[in-house]
């Protein structure tokens, strides 16, 4: 992952997995354009376009903004609230033809 992107813990690589690329698009957050854009999905009931910087995702500011969520907790049982925030607020979703299943170890999901 390109150094000058910020660190997400459960998608420690979303370059790699095709949630981030390289882009001369505005962040609906924002409204920057700042190099990457996110790619997958986002879910919220506002009309927004989802393409948002990485960094408006780490920092929670798109999910607040726009109410919504990055990845769907279906299977995160167990964790802390604070996970369960990191992982559908501040994380990047990935690029799924089902809905993603997170699984979860010693109370704590695993990096993608």
């Amino acid at each position: 992952m390109s150094a000058d992107l910020p660190s997400f813990r459960y998608h420690p690589d979303p370059v790699a997995s095709g949630s981030i690329r390289e882009s001369t698009e505005t962040c609906a957050c924002c409204e920057r354009s700042a190099g990457w854009i996110y790619t997958a999905t986002f879910c919220t009931a506002q009309d927004v376009d989802a393409r948002f910087c990485p960094w408006c995702i780490a920092d929670g500011s798109a999910a607040e903004r726009f109410e919504g969520e990055f990845t769907d907790l279906y299977g995160l049982d167990g964790v802390g609230a604070e996970i369960l925030e990191r992982v559908a607020r501040r994380t990047p979703g990935i690029h799924a033809w089902q809905d993603p299943h997170w699984l979860v170890h010693c109370n704590e999901p695993p990096p993608t």
